[in-house]
Protein backbone atom coordinates (compact mmCIF):
# COMPACT_ATOMS: atom_id res chain seq x y z
CA UNK A 1 0.00 0.00 0.00
CA UNK A 2 2.87 2.42 1.38
CA UNK A 3 4.99 2.15 -2.79
CA UNK A 4 1.37 2.35 -4.42
CA UNK A 5 0.91 6.04 -2.94
CA UNK A 6 4.75 6.36 -2.90
CA UNK A 7 4.77 6.67 -6.69
CA UNK A 8 2.48 9.01 -7.63
CA UNK A 9 3.31 11.18 -4.67
CA UNK A 10 6.69 10.97 -6.17
CA UNK A 11 5.89 12.71 -9.41
CA UNK A 12 3.93 15.17 -8.03
CA UNK A 13 6.61 16.21 -6.02
CA UNK A 14 9.02 16.43 -8.47
CA UNK A 15 6.78 18.00 -11.25
CA UNK A 16 6.61 20.37 -8.44
CA UNK A 17 9.86 21.59 -8.37
CA UNK A 18 11.31 20.49 -12.27
CA UNK A 19 13.40 23.35 -13.41
CA UNK A 20 13.84 24.81 -9.82
CA UNK A 21 17.64 25.91 -8.28
CA UNK A 22 18.51 22.86 -5.70
CA UNK A 23 19.49 25.10 -3.64
CA UNK A 24 16.45 26.67 -3.35
CA UNK A 25 14.92 23.66 -2.81
CA UNK A 26 17.23 22.82 -0.38
CA UNK A 27 16.93 26.07 1.53
CA UNK A 28 13.07 26.16 1.82
CA UNK A 29 12.93 22.47 3.00
CA UNK A 30 15.09 23.46 5.84
CA UNK A 31 13.16 26.97 6.27
CA UNK A 32 9.68 24.87 6.48
CA UNK A 33 11.46 22.29 8.59
CA UNK A 34 12.34 25.23 10.96
CA UNK A 35 9.24 26.72 10.78
CA UNK A 36 6.71 23.54 11.87
CA UNK A 37 9.90 23.03 15.09
CA UNK A 38 9.47 26.63 15.91
CA UNK A 39 5.30 26.01 15.48
CA UNK A 40 5.43 22.76 17.82
CA UNK A 41 7.64 25.02 20.37
CA UNK A 42 5.03 27.42 20.45
CA UNK A 43 2.25 24.77 20.70
CA UNK A 44 4.02 22.98 23.40
CA UNK A 45 4.78 26.32 25.76
CA UNK A 46 1.64 27.72 25.07
CA UNK A 47 -0.15 24.55 26.25
CA UNK A 48 1.84 24.77 29.29
CA UNK A 49 2.19 27.85 30.39
CA UNK A 50 -0.59 30.07 28.64
CA UNK A 51 -0.22 33.16 26.21
CA UNK A 52 0.07 35.79 29.00
CA UNK A 53 2.82 34.16 31.03
CA UNK A 54 4.78 33.52 27.59
CA UNK A 55 4.61 36.93 26.85
CA UNK A 56 5.59 37.92 29.93
CA UNK A 57 8.65 35.96 30.41
CA UNK A 58 9.97 37.20 26.90
CA UNK A 59 8.85 40.63 27.48
CA UNK A 60 9.94 41.51 31.73
CA UNK A 61 13.47 41.11 30.74
CA UNK A 62 13.33 43.14 27.98
CA UNK A 63 11.64 45.93 29.97
CA UNK A 64 14.48 45.56 32.47
CA UNK A 65 16.92 46.72 30.19
CA UNK A 66 15.27 49.94 29.85
CA UNK A 67 17.34 52.56 32.07
CA UNK A 68 14.65 54.15 33.12
CA UNK A 69 12.36 51.09 34.06
CA UNK A 70 15.89 49.51 35.72
CA UNK A 71 16.57 52.74 37.67
CA UNK A 72 12.82 52.65 38.77
CA UNK A 73 13.40 48.93 39.44
CA UNK A 74 16.44 49.33 41.42
CA UNK A 75 15.07 52.43 43.51
CA UNK A 76 12.04 50.70 44.51
CA UNK A 77 14.26 47.18 45.44
CA UNK A 78 16.67 50.00 47.17
CA UNK A 79 13.34 51.04 49.22
CA UNK A 80 12.21 47.66 49.85
CA UNK A 81 15.51 46.83 51.37
CA UNK A 82 15.65 50.14 53.59
CA UNK A 83 12.26 49.85 55.07
CA UNK A 84 12.92 45.81 55.66
CA UNK A 85 16.15 46.49 57.26
CA UNK A 86 15.05 48.87 59.59
CA UNK A 87 12.38 46.44 60.90
CA UNK A 88 14.50 43.46 61.37
CA UNK A 89 17.02 45.63 63.09
CA UNK A 90 14.32 46.90 66.02
CA UNK A 91 15.00 43.66 67.93
CA UNK A 92 18.84 43.56 67.59
CA UNK A 93 20.42 42.28 70.69
CA UNK A 94 24.34 42.18 71.18
CA UNK A 95 25.03 41.75 67.21
CA UNK A 96 28.28 39.61 66.81
CA UNK A 97 29.69 39.46 63.31
CA UNK A 98 32.91 38.44 63.49
CA UNK A 99 34.75 36.55 65.73
CA UNK A 100 35.84 38.08 69.22
CA UNK A 101 39.82 37.71 69.07
CA UNK A 102 39.16 36.36 73.00
CA UNK A 103 36.22 34.05 73.17
CA UNK A 104 33.52 34.63 75.55
CA UNK A 105 33.06 33.05 78.57
CA UNK A 106 29.91 30.83 78.79
CA UNK A 107 28.68 33.16 81.28
CA UNK A 108 28.86 35.43 78.44
CA UNK A 109 27.54 33.36 76.51
CA UNK A 110 24.62 32.56 78.42
CA UNK A 111 23.58 35.62 79.18
CA UNK A 112 23.63 36.37 75.25
CA UNK A 113 21.38 33.71 74.63
CA UNK A 114 19.35 34.14 77.43
CA UNK A 115 18.22 37.44 75.78
CA UNK A 116 17.82 36.53 72.60
CA UNK A 117 15.58 33.82 73.81
CA UNK A 118 13.35 35.98 76.00
CA UNK A 119 13.25 38.21 72.80
CA UNK A 120 11.81 35.48 70.54
CA UNK A 121 9.28 34.22 73.63
CA UNK A 122 7.57 37.61 74.30
CA UNK A 123 6.25 36.74 70.69
CA UNK A 124 4.40 33.96 71.39
CA UNK A 125 3.63 33.47 74.70
CA UNK A 126 0.97 34.84 75.00
CA UNK A 127 -0.64 32.38 72.34
CA UNK A 128 -2.29 35.00 69.76
CA UNK A 129 -0.29 34.06 66.40
CA UNK A 130 -0.39 31.18 63.55
CA UNK A 131 1.07 27.80 63.40
CA UNK A 132 4.46 28.65 64.11
CA UNK A 133 4.96 27.61 67.98
CA UNK A 134 2.72 24.21 68.81
CA UNK A 135 3.33 23.01 72.05
CA UNK A 136 4.52 26.34 73.95
CA UNK A 137 5.26 23.94 77.33
CA UNK A 138 8.88 25.07 79.00
CA UNK A 139 8.11 21.54 80.65
CA UNK A 140 7.87 19.60 77.02
CA UNK A 141 10.44 21.91 75.87
CA UNK A 142 13.31 21.47 78.29
CA UNK A 143 12.72 18.14 78.60
CA UNK A 144 12.99 17.30 74.96
CA UNK A 145 16.26 20.01 74.77
CA UNK A 146 17.96 17.60 76.78
CA UNK A 147 17.00 14.47 75.05
CA UNK A 148 18.39 17.05 71.96
CA UNK A 149 21.70 17.99 73.80
CA UNK A 150 22.47 14.54 73.97
CA UNK A 151 22.48 13.44 70.69
CA UNK A 152 22.83 16.99 68.85
CA UNK A 153 26.89 15.83 67.44
CA UNK A 154 26.03 12.78 66.35
CA UNK A 155 25.13 11.67 62.91
CA UNK A 156 22.78 9.56 61.52
CA UNK A 157 24.70 9.16 58.07
CA UNK A 158 27.27 7.35 59.76
CA UNK A 159 25.04 4.44 61.58
CA UNK A 160 28.03 2.22 62.61
CA UNK A 161 29.55 4.78 64.82
CA UNK A 162 25.96 5.60 65.91
CA UNK A 163 23.75 2.39 65.57
CA UNK A 164 21.46 3.49 68.50
CA UNK A 165 20.55 6.58 66.06
CA UNK A 166 20.30 4.83 63.85
CA UNK A 167 17.75 2.53 65.95
CA UNK A 168 15.72 5.07 66.91
CA UNK A 169 15.29 7.00 63.17
CA UNK A 170 13.95 3.91 61.89
CA UNK A 171 11.61 3.35 64.85
CA UNK A 172 10.21 6.77 64.30
CA UNK A 173 9.75 6.12 60.37
CA UNK A 174 8.09 2.92 61.35
CA UNK A 175 5.84 4.20 63.83
CA UNK A 176 4.92 7.04 61.48
CA UNK A 177 4.37 4.24 58.75
CA UNK A 178 1.69 2.80 61.82
CA UNK A 179 -0.36 5.73 62.39
CA UNK A 180 -1.23 6.26 58.52
CA UNK A 181 -1.80 2.27 58.45
CA UNK A 182 1.20 0.64 56.14
CA UNK A 183 1.87 -2.52 55.36
CA UNK A 184 4.58 -4.42 55.53
CA UNK A 185 5.72 -3.41 51.85
CA UNK A 186 5.68 0.34 52.94
CA UNK A 187 8.91 1.94 53.83
CA UNK A 188 9.84 5.96 54.62
CA UNK A 189 12.53 8.10 55.27
CA UNK A 190 13.32 11.08 58.31
CA UNK A 191 13.76 14.20 56.38
CA UNK A 192 14.34 17.59 57.81
CA UNK A 193 10.85 19.05 56.84
CA UNK A 194 7.76 18.77 55.22
CA UNK A 195 9.29 20.62 52.27
CA UNK A 196 12.29 18.27 52.17
CA UNK A 197 9.69 15.40 51.98
CA UNK A 198 7.74 16.93 49.02
CA UNK A 199 10.55 17.66 47.29
CA UNK A 200 12.03 13.68 47.65
CA UNK A 201 8.52 12.33 47.18
CA UNK A 202 8.30 14.53 43.46
CA UNK A 203 11.70 13.16 42.76
CA UNK A 204 11.09 9.95 43.61
CA UNK A 205 7.77 10.35 40.95
CA UNK A 206 10.36 12.20 38.31
CA UNK A 207 12.73 8.78 38.30
CA UNK A 208 9.53 6.16 38.05
CA UNK A 209 8.34 8.21 35.10
CA UNK A 210 11.41 8.15 33.33
CA UNK A 211 12.12 4.30 34.23
CA UNK A 212 8.62 2.44 34.51
CA UNK A 213 7.24 4.66 31.18
CA UNK A 214 10.08 6.42 29.48
CA UNK A 215 8.89 9.81 30.24
CA UNK A 216 11.30 12.54 29.76
CA UNK A 217 9.22 15.22 30.34
CA UNK A 218 6.98 14.54 33.58
CA UNK A 219 4.36 16.68 35.10
CA UNK A 220 2.82 16.38 38.14
CA UNK A 221 -1.33 17.78 39.00
CA UNK A 222 -1.87 19.62 42.18
CA UNK A 223 -4.69 21.48 43.17
CA UNK A 224 -4.08 25.09 43.53
CA UNK A 225 -4.62 25.11 47.51
CA UNK A 226 -1.42 22.35 47.45
CA UNK A 227 2.22 23.84 49.67
CA UNK A 228 4.03 25.85 47.92
CA UNK A 229 6.76 22.75 47.86
CA UNK A 230 5.23 21.16 45.29
CA UNK A 231 5.84 23.86 42.91
CA UNK A 232 9.56 24.57 44.49
CA UNK A 233 10.02 20.47 43.44
CA UNK A 234 9.15 21.38 39.81
CA UNK A 235 11.84 24.39 39.72
CA UNK A 236 14.03 22.02 41.40
CA UNK A 237 13.59 18.89 39.24
CA UNK A 238 12.39 20.02 35.64
CA UNK A 239 9.22 18.73 36.50
CA UNK A 240 5.90 20.66 34.66
CA UNK A 241 3.40 21.30 37.81
CA UNK A 242 -0.16 21.70 36.39
CA UNK A 243 -2.83 23.56 38.82
CA UNK A 244 -6.06 22.23 39.24
CA UNK A 245 -8.86 25.11 40.47
CA UNK A 246 -11.41 24.04 43.42
CA UNK A 247 -14.97 23.92 44.15
CA UNK A 248 -16.78 26.42 46.92
CA UNK A 249 -15.61 24.58 49.62
CA UNK A 250 -11.79 24.71 48.20
CA UNK A 251 -11.49 20.80 47.42
CA UNK A 252 -9.97 20.02 44.72
CA UNK A 253 -12.13 20.04 41.05
CA UNK A 254 -11.71 16.38 40.31
CA UNK A 255 -12.72 17.05 36.98
CA UNK A 256 -10.68 19.48 36.32
CA UNK A 257 -7.63 17.48 37.37
CA UNK A 258 -8.85 14.71 35.44
CA UNK A 259 -8.63 17.04 32.05
CA UNK A 260 -4.74 17.91 33.09
CA UNK A 261 -3.84 14.75 33.13
CA UNK A 262 -1.76 13.19 30.23
CA UNK A 263 0.86 10.96 28.92
CA UNK A 264 3.45 12.21 30.67
CA UNK A 265 1.79 13.15 34.15
CA UNK A 266 4.04 10.96 36.61
CA UNK A 267 1.56 11.65 39.63
CA UNK A 268 -1.40 13.52 41.57
CA UNK A 269 -1.45 15.59 44.57
CA UNK A 270 -4.18 15.74 47.33
CA UNK A 271 -4.21 17.45 51.10
CA UNK A 272 -5.17 16.78 53.82
CA UNK A 273 -5.60 18.81 55.08
CA UNK A 274 -4.41 22.19 52.78
CA UNK A 275 -2.27 24.84 54.00
CA UNK A 276 -4.63 27.57 53.43
CA UNK A 277 -7.94 27.05 54.52
CA UNK A 278 -7.69 23.56 56.05
CA UNK A 279 -9.82 21.73 53.76
CA UNK A 280 -9.49 17.79 53.15
CA UNK A 281 -9.46 17.21 49.56
CA UNK A 282 -11.45 14.13 48.52
CA UNK A 283 -8.53 11.43 48.62
CA UNK A 284 -10.54 8.30 48.09
CA UNK A 285 -11.93 9.89 44.53
CA UNK A 286 -8.49 11.17 44.12
CA UNK A 287 -7.59 7.71 44.31
CA UNK A 288 -9.65 5.84 41.72
CA UNK A 289 -8.56 8.59 39.37
CA UNK A 290 -4.88 7.83 39.67
CA UNK A 291 -5.27 3.93 39.91
CA UNK A 292 -7.27 4.39 36.41
CA UNK A 293 -4.23 6.54 34.66
CA UNK A 294 -1.83 4.25 36.13
CA UNK A 295 -0.06 7.03 37.89
CA UNK A 296 1.10 7.90 41.50
CA UNK A 297 -1.55 9.91 44.25
CA UNK A 298 0.91 11.63 46.58
CA UNK A 299 -1.43 12.85 50.09
CA UNK A 300 0.42 15.95 51.62
CA UNK A 301 -0.44 15.68 55.39
CA UNK A 302 2.55 17.78 56.86
CA UNK A 303 0.41 20.03 58.42
CA UNK A 304 -2.23 17.70 59.97
CA UNK A 305 0.42 15.36 60.44
CA UNK A 306 -0.25 14.86 63.97
CA UNK A 307 -4.06 15.07 63.94
CA UNK A 308 -5.34 13.28 61.47
CA UNK A 309 -4.70 9.84 62.39
CA UNK A 310 -6.78 10.62 65.68
CA UNK A 311 -9.20 12.99 64.81
CA UNK A 312 -11.32 9.08 64.85
CA UNK A 313 -10.90 8.45 67.97
CA UNK A 314 -10.62 12.20 69.58
CA UNK A 315 -14.84 12.14 67.94
CA UNK A 316 -14.15 13.87 64.78
CA UNK A 317 -14.56 11.37 62.07
CA UNK A 318 -13.17 11.89 58.48
CA UNK A 319 -13.17 10.05 55.16
CA UNK A 320 -10.27 7.89 54.57
CA UNK A 321 -7.04 9.39 53.67
CA UNK A 322 -3.79 7.35 54.23
CA UNK A 323 -2.67 3.87 53.04
CA UNK A 324 -5.80 2.66 53.61
CA UNK A 325 -7.14 3.99 50.60
CA UNK A 326 -5.44 1.40 47.59
CA UNK A 327 -4.15 4.24 45.63
CA UNK A 328 -2.59 6.15 48.06
CA UNK A 329 1.66 5.87 46.77
CA UNK A 330 3.29 8.34 49.34
CA UNK A 331 2.08 10.46 52.22
CA UNK A 332 3.75 13.38 53.71
CA UNK A 333 3.86 14.21 57.45
CA UNK A 334 5.65 16.31 60.12
CA UNK A 335 6.26 15.06 63.62
CA UNK A 336 7.38 18.57 64.47
CA UNK A 337 4.40 20.13 64.44
CA UNK A 338 1.90 18.74 66.57
CA UNK A 339 3.85 15.75 66.87
CA UNK A 340 5.41 18.27 69.00
CA UNK A 341 9.20 17.29 68.25
CA UNK A 342 11.80 19.82 67.47
CA UNK A 343 12.23 21.95 64.35
CA UNK A 344 13.90 19.42 61.22
CA UNK A 345 11.30 16.48 61.65
CA UNK A 346 9.45 14.74 59.01
CA UNK A 347 8.35 11.92 57.74
CA UNK A 348 8.37 10.88 53.65
CA UNK A 349 6.44 7.69 53.20
CA UNK A 350 6.04 5.25 50.12
CA UNK A 351 3.60 2.41 50.11
CA UNK A 352 6.24 0.10 48.36
CA UNK A 353 9.93 -0.15 48.53
CA UNK A 354 10.48 -0.23 44.31
CA UNK A 355 9.10 3.56 44.50
CA UNK A 356 11.05 4.87 47.64
CA UNK A 357 13.96 3.31 45.40
CA UNK A 358 13.45 5.94 43.29
CA UNK A 359 13.98 8.24 45.87
CA UNK A 360 17.43 7.39 46.66
CA UNK A 361 20.44 8.84 45.42
CA UNK A 362 23.48 6.42 44.53
CA UNK A 363 27.03 7.18 43.16
CA UNK A 364 29.08 3.93 42.72
CA UNK A 365 32.19 5.27 41.04
CA UNK A 366 33.14 8.27 43.50
CA UNK A 367 36.68 8.23 44.78
CA UNK A 368 35.74 8.09 48.27
CA UNK A 369 33.95 5.19 47.61
CA UNK A 370 30.62 3.52 47.40
CA UNK A 371 28.12 6.91 48.20
CA UNK A 372 24.36 6.49 48.47
CA UNK A 373 21.87 9.17 50.72
CA UNK A 374 18.26 8.28 50.84
CA UNK A 375 17.41 11.77 51.08
CA UNK A 376 18.72 15.50 49.87
CA UNK A 377 21.03 15.69 52.94
CA UNK A 378 24.34 13.97 53.79
CA UNK A 379 25.23 14.95 56.72
CA UNK A 380 22.04 14.87 59.34
CA UNK A 381 22.12 15.83 62.95
CA UNK A 382 20.96 12.86 65.71
CA UNK A 383 19.30 15.74 68.00
CA UNK A 384 16.00 15.89 65.95
CA UNK A 385 15.57 12.24 65.36
CA UNK A 386 16.42 11.18 68.85
CA UNK A 387 13.81 14.20 70.29
CA UNK A 388 11.05 13.03 67.74
CA UNK A 389 12.07 9.71 69.27
CA UNK A 390 11.43 10.90 72.45
CA UNK A 391 8.38 13.00 71.58
CA UNK A 392 5.98 10.41 69.92
CA UNK A 393 6.95 8.16 72.89
CA UNK A 394 5.92 10.84 75.27
CA UNK A 395 2.36 11.46 74.31
CA UNK A 396 1.75 8.21 73.07
CA UNK A 397 -1.51 7.64 71.33
CA UNK A 398 -3.57 9.03 74.24
CA UNK A 399 -1.84 11.68 74.33
CA UNK A 400 -2.36 13.05 71.13
CA UNK A 401 -5.44 12.09 70.69
CA UNK A 402 -6.31 14.88 73.77
CA UNK A 403 -4.70 17.09 72.02
CA UNK A 404 -6.47 16.63 68.42
CA UNK A 405 -9.20 17.13 70.80
CA UNK A 406 -8.43 20.51 72.01
CA UNK A 407 -6.81 21.77 68.74
CA UNK A 408 -9.82 20.51 66.15
CA UNK A 409 -12.70 21.29 68.90
CA UNK A 410 -11.02 24.82 68.89
CA UNK A 411 -10.54 25.31 65.52
CA UNK A 412 -14.13 24.11 65.61
CA UNK A 413 -15.92 26.74 68.01
CA UNK A 414 -13.64 29.92 66.18
CA UNK A 415 -15.43 28.50 62.87
CA UNK A 416 -18.75 28.63 64.65
CA UNK A 417 -18.25 31.94 66.20
CA UNK A 418 -16.92 33.80 62.84
CA UNK A 419 -20.55 32.26 61.34
CA UNK A 420 -22.38 34.70 64.10
CA UNK A 421 -20.48 37.98 62.76
CA UNK A 422 -22.69 38.53 59.34
CA UNK A 423 -20.05 40.80 57.95
CA UNK A 424 -17.67 37.60 58.21
CA UNK A 425 -18.05 34.44 55.93
CA UNK A 426 -15.87 31.05 56.04
CA UNK A 427 -13.42 30.49 52.99
CA UNK A 428 -12.66 26.38 52.62
CA UNK A 429 -13.93 24.04 55.24
CA UNK A 430 -12.32 23.85 58.56
CA UNK A 431 -11.56 20.51 58.35
CA UNK A 432 -9.01 19.57 60.86
CA UNK A 433 -7.29 22.91 62.13
CA UNK A 434 -7.21 25.91 59.96
CA UNK A 435 -10.01 28.39 59.92
CA UNK A 436 -9.87 31.55 57.08
CA UNK A 437 -12.55 33.49 56.74
CA UNK A 438 -12.98 37.14 55.29
CA UNK A 439 -15.34 39.69 55.02
CA UNK A 440 -18.47 39.59 52.79
CA UNK A 441 -19.19 41.13 49.70
CA UNK A 442 -22.32 43.12 51.12
CA UNK A 443 -19.99 43.99 53.78
CA UNK A 444 -17.20 45.25 51.55
CA UNK A 445 -14.57 44.85 54.62
CA UNK A 446 -11.26 43.71 53.16
CA UNK A 447 -9.87 41.33 54.38
CA UNK A 448 -6.39 42.32 55.02
CA UNK A 449 -7.63 45.28 57.00
CA UNK A 450 -9.05 43.09 59.66
CA UNK A 451 -5.59 41.40 59.47
CA UNK A 452 -3.95 44.37 60.27
CA UNK A 453 -6.50 46.12 63.19
CA UNK A 454 -5.93 42.27 65.07
CA UNK A 455 -2.36 42.76 65.26
CA UNK A 456 -2.54 46.36 66.17
CA UNK A 457 -5.35 46.18 67.98
CA UNK A 458 -5.09 42.54 69.81
CA UNK A 459 -2.19 41.11 69.03
CA UNK A 460 -2.95 38.64 67.03
CA UNK A 461 0.03 37.80 64.64
CA UNK A 462 -2.62 35.66 61.47
CA UNK A 463 -1.04 34.76 58.35
CA UNK A 464 -2.98 36.22 55.18
CA UNK A 465 -4.13 34.80 51.76
CA UNK A 466 -4.37 35.98 48.35
CA UNK A 467 -6.53 33.59 45.78
CA UNK A 468 -9.02 34.07 46.89
CA UNK A 469 -7.83 37.12 49.93
CA UNK A 470 -8.49 35.42 53.16
CA UNK A 471 -6.97 35.38 56.75
CA UNK A 472 -5.86 32.05 57.77
CA UNK A 473 -5.62 30.91 61.76
CA UNK A 474 -3.69 27.43 62.35
CA UNK A 475 -4.56 26.54 65.93
CA UNK A 476 -2.11 25.37 68.16
CA UNK A 477 -1.69 24.12 71.46
CA UNK A 478 -0.96 27.79 73.05
CA UNK A 479 -3.84 29.73 70.57
CA UNK A 480 -6.52 26.66 71.15
CA UNK A 481 -6.78 28.44 74.95
CA UNK A 482 -7.71 31.76 73.88
CA UNK A 483 -10.37 30.18 71.45
CA UNK A 484 -13.64 32.74 73.41
CA UNK A 485 -11.07 35.58 73.46
CA UNK A 486 -9.91 35.53 69.47
CA UNK A 487 -14.11 35.25 68.70
CA UNK A 488 -14.56 38.72 70.87
CA UNK A 489 -11.63 40.50 69.54
CA UNK A 490 -12.19 39.53 65.82
CA UNK A 491 -15.97 40.85 66.45
CA UNK A 492 -14.07 44.14 68.31
CA UNK A 493 -12.13 44.76 65.00
CA UNK A 494 -14.70 44.58 62.63
CA UNK A 495 -16.48 47.16 64.29
CA UNK A 496 -13.28 48.90 64.07
CA UNK A 497 -12.41 48.61 60.30
CA UNK A 498 -16.44 49.69 59.91
CA UNK A 499 -15.52 52.85 60.92
CA UNK A 500 -12.35 53.83 59.69
CA UNK A 501 -10.73 51.23 57.22
CA UNK A 502 -8.18 53.48 55.72
CA UNK A 503 -6.50 53.38 59.04
CA UNK A 504 -5.62 49.41 58.59
CA UNK A 505 -4.80 49.74 55.13
CA UNK A 506 -1.06 48.44 54.44
CA UNK A 507 -1.76 44.89 54.01
CA UNK A 508 -4.42 45.75 51.57
CA UNK A 509 -2.10 48.20 49.62
CA UNK A 510 0.62 45.41 49.82
CA UNK A 511 -1.26 42.84 48.10
CA UNK A 512 -3.30 45.60 45.87
CA UNK A 513 -0.01 46.56 43.94
CA UNK A 514 1.10 42.81 43.83
CA UNK A 515 -1.92 41.88 41.71
CA UNK A 516 -1.41 44.89 39.53
CA UNK A 517 2.55 43.56 38.62
CA UNK A 518 3.97 40.99 36.66
CA UNK A 519 5.10 37.63 38.87
CA UNK A 520 9.30 38.37 37.73
CA UNK A 521 8.51 42.06 39.26
CA UNK A 522 7.05 40.51 42.38
CA UNK A 523 10.18 38.68 42.31
CA UNK A 524 12.25 41.08 42.90
CA UNK A 525 10.36 42.25 45.69
CA UNK A 526 11.10 38.63 47.17
CA UNK A 527 14.38 38.42 46.50
CA UNK A 528 14.91 42.16 48.40
CA UNK A 529 12.80 40.66 51.79
CA UNK A 530 15.23 37.24 51.70
CA UNK A 531 18.21 39.67 51.00
CA UNK A 532 17.27 41.76 54.17
CA UNK A 533 16.00 38.52 56.31
CA UNK A 534 19.73 37.00 55.62
CA UNK A 535 22.07 39.88 56.14
CA UNK A 536 23.51 40.44 59.64
CA UNK A 537 23.58 43.93 61.30
CA UNK A 538 26.89 45.62 61.56
CA UNK A 539 28.87 44.90 65.15
CA UNK A 540 29.12 48.74 66.83
CA UNK A 541 33.44 49.45 67.32
CA UNK A 542 34.31 47.89 70.65
CA UNK A 543 37.04 50.57 72.33
CA UNK A 544 37.31 52.43 69.17
CA UNK A 545 38.09 49.47 67.51
CA UNK A 546 36.42 46.90 65.58
CA UNK A 547 36.09 43.26 67.11
CA UNK A 548 38.39 41.42 64.66
CA UNK A 549 41.64 40.67 64.67
CA UNK A 550 44.32 42.68 62.26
Amino acid sequence: MVLAIEKPLQGLVNAAFRGRDPYQVARTTVLLTALLKLWRHLRHVMAREGLRKYVLAIAVPILKRIPKVRQQLEKETEKTLTSLRSKFSKEITCPKTRLPIEGLTQQEITDIIGQRKDLDTKHWIGGKVTGSVYHGGHEHYDFIGKIYAKWGFSNPLHPAIHPALRQMDSEVVQMVINLYNGGSGCGGAFTTGGTESILMAMKAYRDWGRAEKGITEPNIVICNTAHAAFDKAGKYFNIFVKHAGTNSEMEVDLRHMASLIDSNTVAIVGSACQFAHGTIDPIEEMSKLAMRRNIGLHVDCCLGGFLVPFMEKAGFPIPKFDFRVEGVTSISCDPHKYGFAPKGSSIVMFSNNKLRHHMYCYLTEWTGGIYATATMTGSRAGGPVAATWAAMCSFGEKGYVETTKQIVGATRKIAEGIKTIKELELVGRPDVCVVAFRGTQESGINCYSIADCLQQKHGWDLQTCQNPPCIHLALTLPSSRNADQFVEDLRDTVAIVQADAKAFSSTAGMYGMAASLPGSFLEDAAAAYLDAMIEAHAEPPQNGKTDHAP
